[in-house]
């Protein structure tokens, strides 16, 4: 750049000035005094490039010689390279620099160009060119290499990871520590993260920082240092490492080898089976950092158990199939098939597994020290309601007092059926009337008393109904002795419940084994005792017995009990005191005798009542012609 002279003078007198000082390519005027029309002029020397150095990685060290400012202020100077920008210390137009030396990076693989400009003031010098070759350029990627290309699972794999340019060149001056992050290789199934060890040797875990040193573009290990792998999940890894921009596009291929096996993981199609139905189990043998033991295979022998009695109620065993198909009971050794570490079923042979026992269980597997530290939960659940069970508060019932029966549901194997929900419709039956013709009964689900052999609602919560506010299952029994309750929906039915009802207190005086010799006794004569068309001078007679309220005979009274006989008038009585035997069935020692009038009609009432000793209700028999 020139600082020109007005053009109006530029046809002879300023031809003669320029030629005078050698018509230099920049001038510069300058004033000396005051007043008078005096001027010298000089130039901008343009520098030299002394010293043009490329270097492996990408970078030129320029220098060049310094410029003479022609007056007062400071030369400063840029660099271009190739016409344009340099990076690096090197000045760029926009901000020339007072240096006389930079050095330019990033400079990619090849032949460049550079020239440096001196400015001072609005003037500016260029220097010639200089040309610079870089034949190894600056890291772009890395590249990865392993000791081994199939390690083992938890082994120590040696890494070199080397610096490399865009022409795969190995960079030398990439060199001292860097901060790479490695990924590619996942946890192991039990969470133990990949690592790699740094340079002083600490394992640092994929995706995390991790210093390396490199030399002369290397980083290789040393002393289980600076590049040390590990990998715990076994099968294919990918491993890359990254350093802002610099990546690995190649990434590192490993085949990880899975372990000895040292537990198993036990698995099961469903972990809420129903009892008695068939669930497949996966035994997979693994490693200590949960990976399959693919080395694990061929037939062998485990011993399938849990932490509590698995029996069903009804005694059956809990079975898993061998690889032939037989079921095997738990505790017994159950020959398993494994192929690669896993064995699966095969239909319905190695390793189905039935649950009788409803609830939860916990399963495990062995053979010899080899089993699975974490048992398998199971919860099996009830099969549909194949019975009804009945039990009651108490097996000895007292004739005419209330006890709690309750009906369970229960599956083929034992287990109460909890699914049958809800009210249903049950009939009771198996006890008999009493002797004075009172029927047994089932309070229902609303309260109401209902007769034996007649449809009972009764409400079941998870496969039981329960006796609840005197509700849903209170019974009462009249006759006394043996009773064999059962209780069916008219689909399922229960077994028989044993009971035998006992005699309640003496309470009454009851008319038994009553005769007469023409005309019909009651069905039900006891308490009242009614016997039609008896006839003229008929008879009736009978004996006297002591009885709980439901008319049960009790026994052994004691002394000093005798009963009075009395009939209308009309009729005559024979035996009108009777004695209650003292022990044993309380009975009259003897019988009475009525005789009707011997002609035209009567209605005549017979008598008993107590005569001495306790008190008794009475009990009457009603003569009619």
């Amino acid at each position: 750049m020139k600082r020109r002279l007005p053009s109006g003078l530029a046809g002879f007198a300023v031809s003669a000035v320029l030629a005078a000082v050698c018509a230099s390519a920049f001038a510069y005027f300058s004033p000396e005094g005051v007043g008078t029309a005096s001027a010298g002029v000089t130039k901008l020397t343009a520098p030299t490039i002394t010293t043009v150095t490329p270097a492996v990685g990408g970078t030129v060290s320029l220098a060049w010689s310094a410029v003479t400012a022609p007056d007062i202020g400071v030369v400063t100077y840029y660099v271009t390279r190739d016409g344009g920008n340099p990076a690096g210390t090197c000045a760029a137009p926009a901000v020339p620099a007072a240096a006389t030396s930079c050095k330019d990076s990033e400079v990619p693989v090849g032949n460049h160009t550079y020239t440096v400009t001196a400015v001072w003031r609005s003037w500016s010098a260029t220097s010639g060119t200089s040309t610079a070759k870089i034949t190894i350029g600056t890291a772009t990627h890395f590249t990865i290499a392993a000791s081994t290309g199939t390690p083992a699972v938890g082994a120590s794999i040696n890494l070199t990871i080397t610096a490399k340019d865009e022409n795969e060149a190995t960079v030398t001056t990439y060199a001292s520590s860097h901060s790479l992050i490695f990924s590619g290789a996942a946890s192991s199934p039990g969470g133990t993260a990949p690592t790699v060890a740094n340079s002083s040797g600490i394992a640092t875990a994929f995706g995390k920082a991790t210093a390396l040193t490199f030399t002369t573009g290397v980083a290789s290990v040393s002393s289980s240092k600076n590049g040390l792998l590990k990998i715990y999940r076994s099968g294919p890894a990918e491993i890359v490492a990254t350093e802002g921009t610099l990546i690995t596009p190649v990434p590192l291929g490993l085949e990880v080898v899975s372990g000895t096996q040292t537990k198993y993981n036990l698995a099961a199609a469903s972990t809420t089976p129903v009892a008695g139905a068939r669930n497949d189990l996966t035994i997979t043998a693994v490693d200590t950092y949960g990976n399959t033991a693919a080395a694990y295979t061929g037939t062998h022998e485990l011993v399938f158990s849990t932490a509590a009695s698995s029996v069903g109620p009804n005694g059956n065993l809990p079975t898993v199939s061998d690889s032939s198909g037989i079921d095997v009971p738990f505790g017994t050794a159950t020959a398993i098939e494994f192929e690669a570490g896993v064995a699966k079923t095969a239909g319905s042979a190695n390793g189905e597994m039935t649950l009788y026992k409803s609830g939860s269980t916990a399963i495990t597997a062995a053979e010899g020290s080899l089993k699975n530290t974490t048992a398998l939960t199971v919860t099996a659940t009830a099969a549909t309601a194949a019975s009804l069970v009945l039990t009651a508060s108490t097996t000895a019932p007292v004739a005419a007092a209330s006890f709690n029966l309750t009906t369970t549901a229960k599956d083929a194997y034992g287990n109460t059926a909890t699914a049958y929900t809800g009210a249903k419709t049950l009939t009771f039956s198996g006890a008999s009337a009493s002797p004075a013709g009172t029927l047994p009964t089932v309070v229902n689900s609303g309260g109401t008393v209902v007769n034996f052999g007649a449809p009972t609602a009764i409400n079941f919560t998870s496969g039981v109904a329960s006796v609840t506010s005197s509700r849903n299952g209170l019974a009462r029994l009249y006759l006394a002795g043996p009773a064999n309750l059962t209780v069916s929906d008219g689909t399922i039915t229960a077994a028989p419940l044993a009971l035998t009802v006992a005699v309640g207190a003496a309470a009454r005086l009851g008319l038994t084994a009553v005769e007469s010799s023409a005309g019909t006794i009651g069905a039900v004569c006891l308490f009242t005792c009614p016997v039609t068309a008896l006839g003229n001078s008929g008879t009736i007679g009978a004996s006297v017995s002591v009885t709980d309220s439901a008319g049960n005979t009790v026994a052994n009274v004691g002394s000093g009990h005798t009963v009075k006989i009395t009939s209308t008038t009309g009729g005559t009585i024979v035996g009108t005191s009777l004695t209650i035997a003292e022990t044993g069935a309380a009975v009259s020692t003897a019988r009475f005798t009525y005789t009707a009038p011997v002609n035209g009609n009567f209605t005549h009432t017979i008598t008993a009542a107590t005569l001495a000793g306790t008190v008794y209700t009475s009990a009457t028999a009603t003569a009619t012609k």
